[in-house]
C-alpha cells in the first residue's frame, strides 16, 4: 500500500537575466498627496508617481525624472524609504518598487508624460486620496501597502506578492 502526497502547484521557475527596478515618490503637502491618474492595460486607474529606473541611472535620480515627468513637479530632496514591494509576476518577474516619503518638492502640477499613459495629477486631501485609491483599478501590491503606509505602518517594511497575493 502507497501513501498519497499531496498535490501541490511548486512555484515557477525564475526568470533568468535582471529583475525590474521602480521607483515611486509619496508627495506630501500637509495633510494632502499627489496623486497621478494613469491608462494602462485599457484601464484607468490612480497611483502615485513612479516608474521604472533606466539603465545607468540612480534611484534618486529616477525618482526626481519620474515625478517630473508624471506631474510637472520638482523634487527637489529625495525623502526617507517609506517601504519596498518584491513582486514576481510572469510578465514583470522579480520585480521590487522602492516608495520613498518626499516633502521637499514645487511647482505646478503639468503631466508631461513621454510614455502618455500619465493623463492626469491632483493634489488631494489625505482622507479623499485614501478613497480615490481604495477604488483604484491599480493591482494590490501597488495599492495596499500604500494605504497600510498611509494608516500608519512603520517605515521600511517590505512587502512580497506573488502574481498578486502576499507571499509570507
Amino acid at each position: 500500500m502507497t501513501a498519497t502526497q499531496p498535490t501541490t502547484t511548486p512555484a515557477p521557475a525564475p526568470v533568468a537575466g535582471p529583475g525590474v527596478q521602480v521607483v515611486a515618490a509619496l508627495l506630501r503637502r500637509g495633510d494632502q498627496i499627489v496623486l497621478v491618474q494613469e491608462q494602462r492595460d485599457g484601464q484607468e486607474m490612480w497611483s502615485i508617481p513612479g516608474g521604472g529606473v533606466e539603465h545607468g541611472e540612480l534611484l534618486g535620480e529616477a525618482l526626481i525624472r519620474e515625478v517630473l515627468e508624471e506631474t510637472g513637479l520638482h523634487l527637489a530632496t529625495v525623502g526617507p524609504l517609506a517601504y519596498l514591494v518584491n513582486t514576481t509576476t510572469t510578465r514583470y518577474p522579480s520585480t521590487v518598487v522602492l516608495t520613498f516619503d518626499c516633502t521637499d518638492w514645487d511647482g505646478e502640477i503639468a503631466v508631461h508624460d513621454p510614455d502618455g499613459k500619465v493623463t492626469g495629477a491632483v493634489l488631494l486631501p489625505l482622507d479623499e486620496a485614501r478613497k480615490v485609491l481604495a477604488s483604484s483599478t491599480a493591482s494590490r501590491p501597488e495599492i495596499e501597502p500604500l494605504l497600510d503606509y498611509l494608516d500608519g505602518s512603520a517605515a521600511g517594511r517590505v512587502w512580497s506578492y506573488r502574481d498578486d497575493q502576499p507571499a509570507d
